[in-house]
């Protein structure tokens, strides 16, 4: 069970607390979700989805990537009227500037294309040229230095994980001290708990690799409740006994043990878990009748979704098994 905190109850908030209520009544259920991963088409998976809103004007991905942008920009204009804190607003459109660097980046460097997100602040164009081979220098601050550095890094290690954890390194630190700023438990209780999981995958990754040595120093991230330092030395020294110890007296123990004993589809697991296990912790806003903390949880319950029906609709245009697509889904509980 996900870690629960003492909510603000600030009334302040109550006119858009009871706009997000209607809005919840309208987030995909499990049962719509799974009705449209087991579809056998693309037009009965769409139909499973339409009573939420999604509709695909042009069954193509160039059609899948519309609805999601519209659906995106939807939620951000709702965002920036729920929200009067400025320091909160870009706390949570944050993580989708970096995402979107991520992704230019891989698409520079790797054979992965990737779609961008709507969203954040960074200019989706100057992402573009970057990903073509563009100069660093035209982003902003502090996204030009760190695609900089980040391609220099590339030139010693050519490795996507180590390129990926630089970004979320980054992503990270502002997130702790905007978290600091704003002053939120609940907002700090998530944030530690998603840093708390990109550890564990980082940890599981590292014990599976020829390299661990090389990899454990820039993996992990400070600010989470798990002791990094213990396991930066396990990784290191490529310690899976003293790992599997470790985490099986985390609370994460769980979700996360598999992926660490190297098992099978652990690595995906851990992710499917740790997504459901970060949405379990956000429906304790749910029933807070004032507060910001529903605004937030609808805001990052929404924006999976986003995500669920675009891996979904995704699957179904390339004709992945609805078996398959069904186990993957991830933040359904």
């Amino acid at each position: 069970m996900a870690r629960r905190v003492k909510l603000s109850g600030d009334p302040a908030y109550a006119y858009a607390v009871g706009r997000v209520r209607a809005r919840e009544r309208r987030l995909l259920t499990k049962r719509e979700l799974t009705e449209s991963a087991e579809a056998r088409t693309l037009e009965a998976a769409v139909d499973a989805l339409r009573e939420a809103g999604y509709e695909l004007t042009v069954r193509n991905s160039a059609g899948l990537e519309e609805l999601i942008t519209d659906k995106t920009r939807e939620l951000v204009r709702f965002l920036r009227e729920s929200l009067p804190d400025g320091k909160l607003l870009t706390y949570l459109r944050l993580p989708l500037d970096y995402t979107n660097l991520k992704t230019a980046l891989l698409r520079r460097l790797t054979e992965k294309k990737l779609p961008s997100r709507e969203g954040g602040g960074l200019s989706l164009k100057r992402l573009n040229v970057l990903a073509g081979g563009g100069e660093p220098t035209e982003l902003t601050e502090p996204f030009g230095n760190l695609a900089q550095e980040l391609l220099e890094e590339w030139e010693k290690s050519q490795d996507p994980f180590l390129l990926q954890q630089g970004v979320d390194r980054a992503l990270y630190a502002r997130l702790v001290e905007l978290a600091r700023q704003i002053g939120l438990p609940f907002l700090t209780a998530y944030l530690g708990l998603e840093i708390d999981l990109v550890n564990l995958d980082a940890l599981a990754r590292c014990l599976a690799a020829p390299n661990p040595e090389e990899l454990a120093p820039a993996v992990f991230i400070p600010g989470g409740s798990l002791d990094i330092r213990r396991m930066e030395n396990l990784a290191r020294t490529g310690d899976s006994t003293g790992a599997i110890d470790y985490v099986s007296h985390t609370p994460y123990a769980e979700i996360a043990l598999a992926a660490v004993e190297g098992a099978p589809e652990g690595l995906s697991n851990l992710a499917v878990r740790g997504a459901t296990y970060k949405m379990d912790f956000l429906m304790q806003a749910r029933y807070a009748p004032f507060g910001v903390e529903p605004v937030i949880a609808y805001y990052l319950t929404k924006l999976n979704e986003l995500d669920l029906v675009r891996f979904v609709l995704t699957c179904k245009l390339n004709d992945v098994p609805p078996k398959t697509i069904a186990a993957r889904l991830w933040g359904v509980s």
